[in-house]
């Protein structure tokens, strides 16, 4: 079995758009042809990353339709003058927003991995003498860095997740923070991890599956550690701008 990933070109292609339009405009300009300064702004950033995430997750990303708000109301306020008012609570509306999606993203994928903790106590009760001690270890602990000791290498304000899920599916999200997570399913159908000026480290290890997965990692300012048992054939499609990607796997002479 050498599962692998698929492709996903939709993402790829978004992102070739985003180009195409951007070599676009910097050839009118050299052209002499009338470009609005706007055009080029940093509002303008916020808002093709967020386009970008939105047709990269189907219009799904909670990331890309906070960047494109942003992008959207700082544009009108800087350059056409129009502020409705929020400028003074932009950013405070902003991070309640965030808090509450936080909250809600956590508890959901809690109760995801509550459900699939309890079907696995169930279908091991019968026939199995030592079936309290695997539901024991089938609980999914979650420790924030205030109540580890203390050496955890986390900054004053950064909260790091650390836990074991027996999840089929990943589904991480780390904003602002930290994420440990070490999967034990042996029927792996990959998932989704974001990372934006935060980390994941994500153990595979003890993982498997049948066929072929698709994890999708989109990182913004962040980093991701994917660890992968060594049989496996990973391949990668990759879209970046001032980031890097590196394979740390040891290969044996004549292949994986």
């Amino acid at each position: 079995m050498k599962p692998y990933k698929t492709k996903n070109n939709d993402g790829s292609i978004a992102f070739g758009f985003i180009i195409l339009g951007i070599g676009v405009i910097l050839l009118l300009r050299k052209m002499g042809f009338f470009i609005p300064g706007w055009v080029l702004s940093w509002p303008m950033i916020l808002i093709v990353i967020g386009t970008f995430s939105l047709v990269k997750h189907e219009f799904r990303s909670f990331f890309g339709a906070v960047m494109l708000f942003l992008g959207t109301y700082f544009l009108l306020r800087n350059e056409f003058g129009f502020d409705f008012g929020l400028g003074q609570y932009v950013w405070p509306i902003g991070l309640i927003v965030l808090g509450l999606y936080l909250i809600f993203q956590k508890r959901r994928e809690n109760q995801v991995l509550d459900d699939i903790r309890k079907s696995w106590e169930s279908k091991n009760k019968s026939g199995f003498s030592s079936s309290y001690q695997k539901t024991e270890d089938a609980k999914i602990v979650d420790e924030t860095s205030s109540q580890s000791q203390s050496g955890t290498g986390t900054g004053e304000g950064f909260t790091r997740t650390t836990g074991t899920s027996f999840a089929d599916r990943l589904n991480i999200d780390a904003i602002f923070s930290g994420v440990n997570r070490r999967l034990m399913s042996k029927n792996f159908q990959g998932g989704k991890i974001t990372a934006a000026f935060g980390g994941a480290d994500i153990d595979l290890t003890q993982s498997d599956f049948e066929g072929v997965v698709t994890v999708q990692v989109d990182i913004i300012f962040g980093g991701v550690k994917l660890l992968v048992p060594p049989h496996w054939d990973i391949r990668t499609e990759v879209s970046n701008i001032a980031a890097g990607i590196e394979d740390k796997r040891f290969f044996r002479d004549g292949g994986v």
